[in-house]
């Protein structure tokens, strides 16, 4: 991509929540726009050392992070690692938007201010 971004957007989600992130990331692929979902890139994972590699992705190489935030994003791990990525680069770009919620059932996500806007499933 001309702006250095390889991904337009990064979903970043709990697996119990995939059922409703599956149709969204599908359409806006649909759409054209590049993204980072995970069943889009398991080539692309196989072998790799995904502590380091979602780090980047969520810190460097996607224009927008769409956070999906629910209960279950809150306690996992990688939802965790991602998250923290994710507000890494928001801190970089001194409160550019760059992580878009969706909030799923009303968790409280840390980090996750309220005075963020935000999309309601």
């Amino acid at each position: 991509m001309a702006d250095g971004f390889e991904y337009d957007v990064a979903f970043s989600f709990a697996g119990e929540d995939r059922h409703l992130v599956e149709p969204i990331a599908d359409r806006v692929s649909a759409a054209g726009l590049s993204v980072f979902y995970d069943s889009f890139e398991q080539a692309e994972l196989w072998g790799k050392d995904l502590y380091v590699h979602l780090h980047e992705i969520y810190s460097k190489r996607a224009r927008y992070c769409v956070m999906f935030a629910s209960s279950a994003y809150a306690q996992k791990m990688w939802p965790s690692h991602e998250r923290q990525a994710a507000q890494e680069r928001a801190l970089r770009e001194k409160g550019a938007a760059y992580i878009l919620p969706v909030r799923i059932d009303g968790a409280e996500v840390p980090g996750l201010p309220a005075t963020i806007g935000y999309l309601d499933r």
